[in-house]
């Protein structure tokens, strides 16, 4: 049996056309070139969109269609390609509009080969049958796919196939709210695809949204598919009772497009709603079964033609219009004529009054004033009803021109008032739709319209109070939002001790701990600082020997802390001594300078800047040994690293933000997600092997950053009394950090 392609549309208006509107766009093809290209459809929604940029998106889908089908095939390049780039080069105009969000999917249905592209978030789900299962599976086409170019209509062509029970499913962002992949799944599974675009369509109707709404969903039938009977439609009556079908079929929005049926027919569904009447739905039936009676008639009378006073009327009425259009065109141009020649005579005069050129201004004035005498005497000639009749027409003349200056004036505030209303009422939508995808989880997309609404509230006008009150409350609510899906807590941290009690003159800049006691250094200090977290003590020591302490790390036994001793040196603090010493290291190139360094299952790793290496050093008697390059990727740059942790795994943090994580001397990947702002310059990050999280210092933003192993933000937090921080040590098991700022040492908890 031959296909049965089943094509039903759904759509409800909203209440509110200002704020939505939603086209839809059908094409079956009519010719035997036409048919070797199949069905052309589109389906399109604009939020907050000036009239304007529906007219162009209406023409560009128009251009799509036009072009698609008088476009011949190439060898390296089917015609949708060419005239997608077509309308890319030319589209711009369409994504002009700042305030306004477009949601556009346009495509070709060829045999049950489908090709489309699209812009912005439209919902497009395949319903197929498990063969497992025996079941309606879905699959959601665009959750794969990249987010589209914002300034490219349309940057990319997605293929596919829809085979025999399948249904393909589009429809604009919002019906997802109403109904899920699963909703429509039983929708599909209880009833027939025209049964089931008519059902999701009243549902949507009866809502009553301020929103519109729109979609297509497209079937390839079996006869196992089709309702009750499991047959084809048939004609029962020929090519006339195929037509009669066709008018009575378009009094509705949903159409079955089945090519059996419908022979050489072309039918076109174009639902283009910007301030037009909800009519059209009637109008467009009109149309059909004039069409249709047309037809039947020119079957019974060939030779029919319109009476010849309808004629003559009509000629008329064509030739009074044409005398009207002659008048009027002469009147303006004599009128327009006549302001010229005036407005050059008295630019003239006054350039001549004004320069006295060749002694011309008295000449000018004495025209002037005997001007002035000659319209004032045949003023004073006047009767007293011509007096009176002028006075009031210059009176009604002045009146009338202020009217219009007046009417301009409120149209234009009115238009200000409109435009403010939009652009507040585009930052409300993006506010709900971020809070929305909070609901579902997505706080990629959230944040992204929270960051997009921050923006377009410093763009609202701040004319009156009543806007500066609008745009601070919005503001207001919008960074709540954002503080949460940030998980930026602002915390009041515990002052520990003050070090400049016990040194003034002290210059601390890194912070490490060594079981119940912290230790604050810095490589411009020969003193370090050891507070005791039990006695509650501070106690400076020096050592003397300016060793200029970078960096430190202290092992899981809790029994040393190695510090960087300058460039590249080492030096250990032995708690069973409680001394400081110098001991050896050495490395197996020269010019190296330390950033900072981590102690690992009894190895030292050092991070060296200027060759961009890690190196691996072992324990000696005297310090540790000359070490081995342990980074095996030539591809890792280094030399803006600033500090390393490791569990077992490699974490590098560099200076621009970004975290390394190596794996055996080789980079893997690794992503921060969900942190906003981004790093900016951090200093310090920590973690263990036995731990659950990654901690950054970052003193830009004065924060700490806590992630999970996986890169996901867990929580950030910042307080008031920072300055700026360059010191952090953690206890993660008593879910504590300790940070050095200014030489002060603060605590908090997490």
């Amino acid at each position: 049996m031959p296909d049965i392609l089943e094509i039903h549309e759904f759509f409800a208006e909203g209440q509110n056309q200002d704020r939505s509107h939603v086209l839809l766009h059908i094409t079956e093809p009519s010719t035997p070139e036409e048919f070797k290209k199949g069905y052309f459809f589109a389906v399109a929604e604009v939020n907050n969109g000036p009239i304007e940029q529906i007219e162009h998106l209406q023409k560009m889908i128009d251009d799509l269609e036009s072009g698609y089908y008088e476009t011949d095939s190439q060898a390296d390049k089917d015609p949708f390609e060419t005239v997608l780039e077509y309308v890319n080069r030319r589209g711009h105009h369409i994504l002009q509009y700042k305030n306004s969000l477009l949601h556009c999917l346009v495509g070709v249905l060829r045999g049950h080969e489908i090709s489309f592209a699209y812009h912005g978030q439209p919902g497009v789900t395949l319903f197929y049958k498990n063969k497992e299962l025996e079941e309606l599976a879905d699959m959601d086409v665009l959750a794969e796919q990249n987010q589209v170019r914002a300034d490219t209509l349309f940057s990319s062509v997605l293929q596919g196939t829809i085979n025999y029970g399948d249904y393909f499913y589009i429809a604009t962002p919002r019906v997802a709210d109403f109904f899920t992949s699963d909703r429509v799944k039983k929708i599909l599974l209880s009833r027939n695809t025209r049964q089931a675009a008519g059902h999701i369509q009243k549902v949507l109707l009866d809502l009553r949204q301020e929103s519109s709404f729109g979609g297509i969903l497209i079937h390839f039938a079996t006869k196992y598919d089709l309702p009750k009977t499991g047959r084809a439609p048939k004609s029962a009556d020929g090519s006339t009772g195929s037509l009669n079908r066709l008018a009575g079929q378009e009094q509705t929005t949903e159409e079955m497009l089945a090519t059996p049926l419908l022979g050489g027919l072309k039918k076109r569904w174009n639902k283009f709603r910007a301030n037009r009447s909800a009519d059209k739905k009637k109008k467009t039936a009109t149309k059909a079964k004039q069409a249709v009676e047309r037809l039947e008639r020119g079957k019974m009378e060939t030779n029919w033609r319109p009476p010849e006073t309808q004629i003559s009327i009509i000629n008329t009425a064509l030739i009074t219009v044409g005398k009207i259009i002659t008048v009027e065109f002469v009147g303006l141009f004599r009128l327009i004529k006549k302001i010229i020649l005036n407005t050059i005579k008295i630019t003239v005069a006054l350039v001549l009054i004004i320069s006295n050129k060749d002694n011309k201004r008295a000449d000018v004035l004495k025209t002037f004033r005997r001007w002035r005498e000659i319209k004032k005497e045949s003023f004073l000639q006047l009767p007293l009803l011509s007096k009176a009749l002028l006075i009031l027409t210059i009176v009604l003349a002045v009146v009338f021109i202020a009217s219009i200056g007046i009417f301009k004036i409120k149209e234009n505030i009115q238009a200000g008032r409109q435009a403010y209303q939009n652009q507040l009422q585009a930052v409300i939508d993006k506010k709900n739709a971020a809070e929305a995808s909070l609901v579902y989880g997505d706080e990629t997309r959230a944040l992204s319209l929270l960051q997009e609404a921050k923006d377009a509230i410093s763009n609202l006008p701040a004319d009156s109070k009543k806007q500066k009150q609008e745009a601070q409350e919005l503001s207001g609510q919008v960074n709540a939002s954002l503080m949460k899906i940030q998980k930026l807590y602002t915390i009041t941290p515990e002052l520990l001790v003050d070090i400049a009690g016990v040194n003034s003159a002290a210059q601390t800049q890194r912070l490490a701990r060594l079981d119940d006691d912290l230790f604050a250094y810095g490589s411009e200090d020969n003193s370090y600082y050891q507070y005791d977290l039990i006695g509650k003590t501070v106690a400076s020591k020096n050592y003397g020997n300016n060793l200029r302490l970078r960096a430190a790390s202290t092992p899981k036994e809790q029994d040393i802390i190695v510090f960087a001793a300058g460039d590249n040196g080492a030096a250990i603090y032995t708690k069973e001594t409680s001394l400081l010493s110098q001991k050896e290291i050495s490395f197996p190139v020269n010019d190296v300078k330390l950033s900072d360094l981590f102690m690992y299952n009894r190895k030292v790793y050092t991070l060296d800047q200027t060759n961009g290496q890690i190196f691996k050093h072992s324990q000696t008697q005297t310090g540790f040994d000359k070490g081995m390059p342990w980074l095996k990727d030539d591809g890792v740059d280094l030399k803006d690293a600033v500090s390393l942790a490791i569990d077992g795994d490699m974490f590098v943090l560099k200076q621009n933000g970004e975290i390394l994580k190596l794996v055996a001397g080789k980079k893997e990947e690794f992503t921060i997600s969900g942190l906003e702002p981004k790093l900016d310059k951090p200093t310090t990050i920590w973690t263990y092997n036995n731990l659950a999280n990654i901690y950054i210092l970052e003193p830009t933003n004065k924060r700490v950053v806590i992630l999970d192993k996986t890169g996901k933000l867990v929580g950030q937090y910042t307080a008031a009394e920072w300055q700026n921080p360059s010191g952090m040590a953690v206890d993660e098991a008593k879910k504590t950090v300790y940070i050095l700022d200014s030489n002060k040492i603060y605590k908090f908890n997490f």
